[in-house]
Order: structure tokens, then sequence, then C-alpha cells
């Protein structure tokens, strides 16, 4: 049956949406749609309900689990064995090594961009476009004799894209690299950091997209030293950073007038530039999604209410995934190991399974909490997860991002990539 499996996950045809259950006999329609072979919707209600029962399908690997970047398949056949090379001493001291090392080394004859609004370069390198307030805000804090020191009063710096505007963005032959340049370790593809808190802080401020071709859906906050988790603040960068101040004028007398006097200049450029300083609305947000994820700020996919095409549930709640994944990460032994990634495999088998059944929320779901995790044994099972999600999504963008991320991931609150 596996055999059959690869067949139908690499046949080109357009899969159709009615998977198993397609009652078409036209001839016509068979030659321009693929069906799952016979037998797997039994397989589906299997998985579904008696997990435990589902044993891992096995394949002989042709790609390495260490290069995330070369295409994997999305199917049962995805093995989590161990690799008996990798030695804990070994791996901790590459993990030290990425996280205090630049990924780009910059000579003295290395060129810069010029400082550009230029959306069609920020799209070239980012693979996304940035919004109005992105522009709008820089233009509001350039009105101070210098950028960075009013930033730096209130403990704020300018990141990622902002490098491009203050033309300190190097020119590099391998444009992978713009996609990583302050990418935070717990920050999905939906997710691009703009400003951080200076100094050895892991908290960040980003743009939050569902779709790398629409605008941004809201401004959020992470911090990747505490956790995965992403909190939704504001509509937009001026009422981010209005959040951010009110409460950092709290921490200290010596902070309090810099901040207020901040807090009044981006009230005041927004109030002329019709942008809110609002919270953002959380329950709009949760109208929207179809899944909450580990990192609770939800997916968005085209979901059918009526036919329930779009997504099925995981065959595990958060909270036993989050129980699975801290059992991982503590396991000292290959056999331990090898216990705990053959629970975690029907979940990922079922999700490979909905997927070809046109539910593709549910594969980029069980992607984003592999991902999550942080855990380097599941890697690879979460890049292939995302990038086939995405691309049945059309957000091919977003999968590209994934795969770069996740062959450079580094811990850190430095993620500059020079």
């Amino acid at each position: 049956m596996s055999e059959e499996w690869l067949n139908f996950v690499n046949d080109p045809r357009t899969t159709c949406k009615y998977g198993a259950k397609c009652y078409q006999k036209n001839p016509e329609h068979h030659k321009n749609y693929k069906h799952p072979p016979q037998g797997y919707q039994k397989k589906i209600k299997n998985i579904k309900h008696k997990n435990k029962g589902v044993q891992p399908y096995t394949i002989t690997k042709k790609h390495s689990d260490k290069d995330p970047t070369k295409k994997l398949v999305p199917s049962p056949s995805q093995d989590f064995s161990v690799n008996k090379q990798e030695k804990k001493n070994d791996d901790s001291e590459k993990e030290e090594e990425k996280k205090n090392s630049s990924l780009v080394t910059l000579d003295e004859n290395c060129l810069f961009y010029d400082k550009t609004e230029d959306n069609k370069l920020f799209k070239e390198l980012f693979l996304v476009e940035m919004p109005p307030d992105f522009f709008q805000f820089y233009k509001c804090i350039s009105e101070e004799p210098s950028v960075e020191q009013t930033l730096a009063s209130v403990n704020l710096q300018l990141i990622g894209p902002y490098d491009l505007l203050l033309g300190r963005l190097p020119m590099l032959d391998n444009k992978d690299f713009y996609l990583i340049h302050w990418r935070f370790f717990y920050d999905p593809p939906e997710f691009q950091a703009v400003l951080k808190k200076k100094g050895e802080s892991g908290f960040h401020i980003g743009y939050f997209r569902d779709d790398p071709n629409k605008k941004p859906e809201f401004m959020a906050t992470n911090d990747c030293s505490k956790d995965c988790h992403i909190h939704p603040v504001a509509d937009n960068i001026f009422g981010a950073v209005y959040c951010y101040l009110q409460n950092e004028k709290k921490t200290s007398p010596f902070m309090s007038m810099a901040c207020q006097k901040l807090m009044d200049k981006v009230k005041k450029w927004a109030n002329e530039h019709k942008f809110s300083l609002d919270e953002y609305n959380i329950k709009k947000r949760v109208s929207q999604t179809v899944a909450k994820t580990l990192h609770g700020a939800g997916i968005v996919v085209p979901y059918n209410k009526k036919t329930e095409l779009g997504y099925r549930p995981l065959v595990e709640s958060n909270a036993n995934l989050k129980k699975l994944f801290a059992k991982l990460e503590s396991s000292t032994s290959k056999n331990e190991k090898d216990d705990i990634l053959s629970q975690i495999q029907p979940v990922i088998t079922y999700a490979s399974i909905a997927m070809d059944e046109c539910d593709f929320g549910t594969g980029l779901e069980i992607g984003i909490d592999l991902f999550c995790s942080g855990l380097k044994e599941l890697e690879a099972n979460a890049v292939a997860s995302l990038t086939s999600a995405y691309s049945l999504l059309n957000r091919d963008a977003f999968g590209k991002i994934a795969q770069v991320h996740l062959k450079h991931r580094r811990k850190g609150s430095d993620m500059s990539i020079f």
C-alpha cells in the first residue's frame, strides 16, 4: 500500500476535493483529477477513533533530516527514527556556535542598498510588501535628530525590514538570508519582527499575516526567551508601540519622561494620519480562525461550513501535544525517544491524509505545532508539513521562509544575519 500512496502523492494531477468519497464515474473526471488509493478512508477512521492502534508507516529515506530545505514527501511514511550519530554533546556545541555567530561576514568592500520605500524591493528581499503604517512610523520617528537614539531612550530598536530604510542592509548574493534577518527562534513564517527591546531581551514586536500576498492582520509580540506564544496587541505599529510605551513607562521613574514624550508624538502622528491606537479585538480573531495552534494566534484557511471542507481537527488536543513534546525534550535514551515519537507519528499521519483530502488547514496546524515545539527531532517533519500546506494554500512565500528558517534556526536575542 505504501507504493500506491507514494504514486498518489507524486501524481501531478489536481486532487479531487471529494477524495475517497468521490462518486464520479466519468472517465474525463478521473483523467483530470487524482483520488486516494482505496482503503485509506477506513484508515482515517481507525486513526481518529483508535489512535494508539496505529503503527507508523516505514520507508527508506532518500533525504537527510539534517537538511530540511530538501523536498520531503508529506505522507504517512515519514520516519521518526533518531540518528544514532547525533551525540548530545555535539548538538549542544553546535547550538552554542549557532547562537553566538553571525550567518554572514561582511568585508570592507561590501555594498549596501540605498535607503528606499520601494515596496517592490521589500517584496523581492522579504517576500512580502510592507503596509503604509510601517513607512509612516519611520517618518514619524525621523523627525527627531536621531532615530536610533530616540528609540534607545525607551529601550527599543528598529530591526529587520527597517534596515533597508536605514540604509544598512548589505547586498548579498544569497538572498535567502534576508528571510531570516532578525527572525527569532519561535517566529513562524506569518510573523515578521520589526522592533525589539534593546540588549539581551528576546521581546520583539512584529506584523502577523495569514497570507503573504495580503496586508497584515495585526501587530503582535513574542518573547523568544520564554515561549512560543504570540500576543496580538494592535491593528498597526502605532498602536503596538503606544501599548509598549504604556507598559514600559511603569517600569522605572527614569523611563517615564522619555516614554511619555514619545507617546505624545506617536499619538499626535497617529491621529493626524488616521491610525487607530486601540488594542486589537481578540474576539474578531477567534471568529476568523479554524484552530488555535500552540502559539495562540491561530490559523485562517478557506473553510466551507456546509461541506466541512478545508479543515478537520487533529486527533490530539493541544494539551496532549504539549505533554508529548515535553516528554520528548526530557527523554534521555533512544528507546525513550522512539517510544514518544511513535505516539506523535499517527497525528502527522492523520494530518497528511487530511491534506490529501483537501483539508489543508489540518496540515498547516500540525506543521505550526511541530515548529512551536522547538525540538530538533521534529524539524524535518515540521518543514515537510508546512511547505506542503503552504503550497496547497497558495502561500508559497511562507513555505520558502519556513525552509530557510529551519535550516538556520538559532536561539538568542541577536538575530541579525551580520
